[in-house]
This record gives structure tokens, C-alpha cells and sequence, in this order.
């Protein structure tokens, strides 16, 4: 056995190295093992940081539009390039294509936009001229499907026009999408003649559930009309941010929240998402297949989500990727922090926001080792970059903290540092593991973590010795599987997850940010899996609730007896259980964070806790699932979750340890 003792940083590199204390008790055949972890209370041996539970949410797909937003149309401002008839992609005739209406005739129009005025050089924008004539289809328009409604709720919509000659009305509406559907919700309004755009509001209450709807435009009248910037939202929505998202987003209790990628840090410029949001200009998100994306979401969204949460907002600055500058970079934290005198604290101001939003941590650039990121370099040009933004940034607001790109590539590392580490606050470490480094072997998937503490502990005392008497900790602000669905959703991903922050804990604040990728949608590890009509949540994030809850504190010794197994790849003798064991600030109560990897065996487990008294009764939190061929979904929401039990404690007491689970054991001291 392995004993800790408070030579800390002794026992700190035997905690990283070997996971945690133990002794090999040997494998046991019986469907229930023996295991044993000792606790000294008295015994501190290091701190959790308060900052190492955050979440990371990337432009990526659905991620933010559509799983984060509120926003139901897609398209909404008829960007997208149009078919034979002249309706932009995921816009349709109403009601449909079986006859030909003459009577109405749809144009992709560049000459005509809201707003009319754009900077020189970017991309041009569109609107949808329409032209009604009376005719014998007389009920017509247009139409977007897939629309989700929930009875009871209104749906708050707008939209820009513009027309010289057009008479009579102009009909908004929410439908059944059949062809003798019902009228769930409906609006008139009569358009102003003028040259100028005028936006146009409503509201529409439904009664009815249907997650199929379709929200249609219809053109009563006769002449010419130009429309544009459309919108349409359920009005519980928050701050534009989906309800349902937002309300399991805090649940999760964020420390800080990354945004906006990612290696869409890459490609995004801030001035693009800022200002009056019909004002803003879409963009083509080129890490991610070329897709169009609505710029609704930027700066003020993300500072009022992130303090709607309870986050500190973390802003990755874009370096030298399609364009953008040190003075780019400067300008944003200018936006964000600088006094309503500054330049770009005066146009914050203009945009309805004159407090400054006091960004705190600003992470320069995104994987600029990879070759698939804008403005990536090798390490030498990176750090010459980084000292320039830094300077830059700093010289803006002389507080702020930054995060530095780093690599899990040691050379990377040491290069940035010795050229850029008396700027450096953290240091970005980003992990994905999956189904090729798995080989066919559940037990590489279990053991992996382990790999990540040594790398810790290696990378920790490059740190010390390349930056003596300065901090540079660690921010693992992106780590993920690859798994197939089946067991991205089941308790395989939950068991590496909980082993990894186990790893995470134990560093003693070696990593002091960390933040799986993504938090909605995205990759199939996003976190929170958010459709147009329904969510549900993965066991990572069923994980991530219970540790985040349990907050900062301190790191108390613990040893631990366990049965081992072997992997083919990531080592022998690795133990079933891992062990984390820690103290609130207050002193008041024991957190034991145990993950059994033991895919086939529960543990009878005896804990003795020494040096203290402990209540009788004690809260023991379980994340598991009837099976590992089990998973969350749609349809099975909740086959993995989270389970609530009173236990008895005492100073030595029995506990089981469910086969393939993560427990989290509150113990409340006398």
C-alpha cells in the first residue's frame, strides 16, 4: 500500500501517477467485490479550484442556433441562395407546388435589404420581393415548416417591409402543416406605403401542441412588397435563449462559460454579432461544412446568458485567422471592459449597454497548432502572436487574465512558455479520446484518465521550471469522446468522464478550468442534446451536476483498496476504483466521489473516516443505469440518471458500490 503524508508535492505526484492510494486485493470472481477507502478529515493535502467546472458552447451546427437560441426560423432573412421559384432554402410556396400561381411571384433580391446600408466588402445581402396580383388561388404566400409549438404558449414574432404599391393586408399565422390542417393562430396587419423598411410585430398564442407546425406569410393584397428579417420566438424565452436549455444549463452551476469556439474562434470576427440584432450581418462558418449562420448571437447575448447562469464569461479572441488583428482583439475587450469615453466602450454604450461587462478571462486564439484552424502557425509564431495580443489586450484593461493555446505535444509547450510565459496565466490542454485509440477494449476507455494525470504532473513541473515564481495553471476547456451513440449516452462515456474529473481534482489545482466539448449539441457529445420540440441530457452532464455541486474545497488524504484489471494499451493494474476525497470550505461536510469502473461487479465497500465525528445520516448521489446497453435518448430520456438515497454513515461503515457507477457520498460532521 501506498500511504500519503503531508509532503505535498510527494504525494500529489503518487495521487497523479497511480490515481489514487491503493493496494491490489487481487480480482475477485464473485459478483460483488471488497474494496476499502480510509479517510484522515484531518489531512489536507491540496484545494480544488473554484473555477474548474465550466462549460464550452461553439457555433457548431445546432449548437447555438437552434439548440442555444430561441429563434424558431431558419433562414430568417433570406440569405441563403434561392431554387427555380425563387424562395430561399427552407422557405416554401403556400400552400404548396400542385398548381401554378400565377397570381404571385417570388424574386431573390440584392438591390433591396434590411438594413441598406452594409461596410464596403462584405458579403452582399438579400430580401424577398414579392409580387401579388389577384388570381385563382386567392389564400397565398409563403411558408416554413417544422415549426415547434406547445399549447399554451404565445410566439412573438416580427418582420421587416418595405413597399410603394402595395394594397391590402398581409396575414402572419401558425398552422397544422396538412393540407386540411387547422388555423392554430393568426394576424392581420396592413403595410405602410414608403421607401423606407418598416418593422412590423406581433404575437401569436396557440392552444394546441404540435411539434410540426408551420408558420406562414400571407399576401392578401395586391402590388409590389419587400420583406425581410424575420423572427419568430416563444415568449418565455430568456434573454433569447431557449427555457428548457437555460434552466438545464443552470442546473449544471457553470463556473465560467467558453465562447465562442472552438475552432470557430478562427474564423469569427466580433463585430459581426454586435449592435441592433436585425442589424447584424450573417456569416459562413467555415470550420463546420460552410454553414450559414445568423449572427443573433453575440457579445450581450452571450454576457446576459452567462451571468443568467451564474458564469464568468470566457471570450476566445480570434488570431490572425481570416483577417483579424492584435487591434481587432483590443477593440473587443474595449467593447466589453472600457468606460463610456472610450471608442468602443461608447458604442457598447449606443447598443443599450453603458455598464461595462467586466470580461474577466480572455483566451488568445484557439488550437493554433492544427493545421485545420485559420491562422495557424508553428509554436515560435504563435508565441510572438500571443505576446503581441497580450500586449495589445492588455493594454486595454490591465487586469484581465489570459489563457494561452498549449498542446498535449510537450515541444509546443515548452516553446510558448519560455517565449510567452511571463504573459501567461493558463494554459489550454484539449483531449479527445474515442473508438481507434479504444482498439476493441472497454478497459483502454476506463484506464485512459490516468494517462492525463502523469501528463499533469510532467507538464506542471515544465511550468515551474520554465516560469519560476509565476502561476500558470491549467484550463482543459475542451475533452470528449468519440464514441458511437449507444455509448456516448450510456454509462461507458459517464465512467470516463467522472474518472478524468476525479484526475482533475487531485491535481491541487494544476487544472484550474475545465469544460467538456460541447455543452448543446455539436459534437455527439454535446451535453445537452437540444431539438427543435425536446431535449435530453447525457450521463457526462448528469456527472458534471454532481461534481459542480459539491464546489470548491480542499483535497483531504485518503487510501484505497481495490481489485485492478489490465487494458491492452493504457496499462496494467489499474485500479476499479477511484477515489476523490475532499472538504467544503466551511468544514461542515465530506465530499467522496467514487467511480467503480468494474463493468460487471458492484463493491462492498468499507469506509472509515478518521479524525472526525460524522453524522448518522448521510446523502449518497448514484449516476448509473439497469445496463451499459442502455442509453439516453429522445425516446429514453432517462434510462441513465440520477439516483437519491439516505445511507448510514458513521466513523466505520458498509456501502455498496454499484457495478459501472459514479457516486458522489455527503457525509455532514458533527
Amino acid at each position: 500500500m501506498v500511504r500519503c503524508t503531508n509532503a505535498l508535492p510527494r504525494c500529489v505526484v503518487v495521487l497523479l501517477s497511480l490515481t489514487l492510494c491503493l493496494v491490489n486485493f487481487g480480482t475477485v470472481t464473485s459478483q460483488t467485490e471488497r474494496a476499502e477507502i480510509v479517510i484522515d478529515a484531518n489531512r489536507t493535502i491540496g484545494k480544488i479550484s473554484p473555477l474548474l467546472y465550466g462549460q464550452f458552447l461553439e457555433h457548431m451546427f445546432e449548437g447555438i442556433k437552434f439548440g442555444l437560441h430561441a429563434e424558431l426560423l431558419r433562414d430568417r432573412g433570406f440569405e441563403e441562395p434561392p431554387n427555380a421559384i425563387g424562395l430561399s432554402r427552407y422557405w416554401e410556396r403556400y400552400p404548396d407546388d400542385r398548381n401554378d400561381d400565377y397570381a404571385i411571384k417570388f424574386e431573390w433580391d440584392r438591390k433591396s435589404s434590411y438594413p441598406e446600408r452594409r461596410t464596403p466588402g462584405l458579403t452582399p445581402e438579400h430580401s424577398l420581393q414579392v409580387e401579388a396580383k389577384s388570381g385563382v388561388i386567392t389564400r397565398h404566400g409563403i411558408f416554413q415548416p417544422r415549426v415547434a409549438l406547445k399549447k399554451g404558449f404565445e410566439y412573438v414574432g416580427s418582420l421587416w417591409l418595405k413597399t410603394t404599391d402595395y394594397e391590402g393586408d398581409l396575414t402572419v399565422a401558425l398552422e397544422q402543416d396538412s393540407s386540411a390542417g387547422s388555423i392554430y393562430s393568426e394576424f392581420k396587419l396592413t403595410p405602410a406605403k414608403g421607401s423606407s423598411w418598416k418593422k412590423y410585430e406581433f404575437r401569436l398564442p396557440v392552444k394546441t401542441t404540435d411539434p410540426l407546425a408551420r408558420f406562414v406569410i400571407l399576401f392578401g393584397g395586391h402590388g409590389h412588397i419587400w420583406l425581410d428579417q424575420t423572427s419568430l420566438m416563444a415568449s418565455d424565452s430568456v434573454g433569447s435563449v431557449r427555457q428548457d436549455v437555460l434552466e438545464k444549463v443552470k442546473e449544471l452551476q457553470p463556473a465560467f462559460l467558453r465562447w465562442p469556439g472552438g475552432n470557430v474562434a478562427q474564423d469569427y470576427h466580433w463585430q459581426w454579432a454586435i449592435g441592433p440584432r436585425d442589424e447584424r450581418q450573417g456569416w459562413t462558418n467555415l470550420s463546420w461544412k460552410n454553414e450559414s449562420e445568423p449572427a443573433d448571437f453575440g457579445t450581450a447575448e452571450y454576457i446576459q446568458f452567462s451571468r443568467n447562469v451564474g458564469a464568468e464569461p470566457t471570450i476566445t479572441v480570434n488570431v490572425e485567422g481570416r483577417g483579424a488583428t492584435a487591434e481587432e482583439a483590443a477593440a473587443w475587450v474595449e467593447y466589453c471592459n472600457g468606460p463610456t469615453f472610450s471608442k468602443y466602450g461608447a458604442l457598447r454604450a449606443a447598443h443599450g449597454y453603458p455598464e461595462p461587462f467586466n470580461v474577466k478571462f480572455w483566451e488568445v486564439g484557439n488550437e493554433i497548432w492544427g493545421s485545420w484552424v485559420r491562422g495557424h502557425s508553428d509554436a515560435e509564431t504563435y508565441a510572438r502572436n500571443f505576446n503581441r495580443y497580450a500586449a495589445a489586450m492588455r493594454k486595454v484593461d490591465k487586469e484581465i487574465k489570459l489563457i494561452a493555446v498549449g498542446d498535449n505535444n510537450m515541444e509546443w509547450n515548452r516553446t510558448v512558455v519560455s517565449k510567452a510565459g511571463p504573459q501567461i496565466d493558463y494554459l489550454a490542454v484539449h483531449h479527445y479520446y474515442g473508438r481507434s485509440e479504444m482498439a476493441g477494449d472497454r478497459n483502454n476507455l476506463m484506464a485512459r484518465p490516468l494517462y492525463y494525470g502523469r501528463f499533469y504532473e510532467q507538464l506542471s513541473q515544465l511550468l515551474r521550471q520554465l516560469s519560476p515564481g509565476r502561476t500558470i495553471s491549467l484550463a482543459v476547456n475542451e475533452w470528449g469522446l468519440d464514441l458511437s451513440l449507444d455509448q456516448q449516452y450510456s454509462m461507458l462515456s459517464a465512467l470516463y468522464g467522472a474518472r478524468l474529473m476525479n484526475v482533475f481534482e487531485r491535481s491541487n489545482g494544476v487544472v484550474a478550468m475545465s469544460a467538456v466539448s460541447d455543452l448543446v449539441n455539436g459534437w455527439p457529445g454535446g451535453i445537452i442534446q437540444a431539438s427543435r420540440d425536446g431535449l435530453f441530457v447525457s450521463p457526462i452532464y448528469l456527472v458534471n451536476k454532481l461534481y459542480a455541486s459539491t464546489g470548491a474545497g480542499n483535497l483531504i488524504a485518503s487510501e484505497v483498496r481495490s481489485p485492478t484489471f489490465n487494458s491492452s494499451k493504457e496499462g496494467s493494474g489499474v485500479s476499479y476504483l477511484d477515489v476523490v476525497t475532499s472538504r467544503s470550505n466551511d468544514g461542515k461536510h465530506i465530499f467522496v466521489k467514487v467511480v467503480n469502473t468494474n463493468l460487471a461487479n458492484s463493491m462492498q465497500t468499507n469506509i472509515s473516516v478518521q479524525g472526525v465525528s460524522v453524522e448518522p445520516r448521510a446523502s449518497l448521489s448514484v449516476v448509473n443505469a439497469d445496463s451499459l446497453s442502455v442509453s439516453n435518448s429522445f425516446a429514453t430520456p432517462a434510462v441513465v440518471k440520477i439516483t437519491n438515497v439516505i445511507v448510514s454513515a458513521s466513523s466505520s461503515f458498509q456501502l455498496t458500490i454499484p457495478a459501472h457507477s459514479v457516486s458522489v457520498l455527503t457525509l455532514t460532521l458533527k
